[in-house]
């Protein structure tokens, strides 16, 4: 699966759509049951922006990602992830 941060004109199922969806969802907990704000541009534009922010420092800096893979909650192995640009990933 590739990396999608996000734009605005194509929103759905990208990074920054997660992240919007995450805010909404812990909102009630970290603000007391205050109603949801309105999603709004400038909310999006802030989603969108970490979300590339995010993608653009991964490509840039692969070895940034470490993988541990566990089974039954013991340590199995150490891997590694390329991160390999093959486009506008945002």
């Amino acid at each position: 699966m590739a990396l999608k941060a996000g734009v605005q004109a194509d929103y759905a199922n990208s990074m920054a759509a997660a992240m919007e969806k995450a805010f909404m969802e812990e909102w009630p907990k970290a603000m007391n049951d205050q109603p949801l704000p309105q999603s709004n541009d400038q909310m999006r534009l802030l989603f969108i922006a970490i979300a590339q922010g995010v993608v653009r420092h991964l490509v840039d800096h692969p070895e940034a990602i470490a993988v541990t893979i566990s089974h039954n909650n013991l340590h199995t192995h150490n891997a590694s992830v390329d991160v390999i640009s093959t486009g506008t990933l945002y």
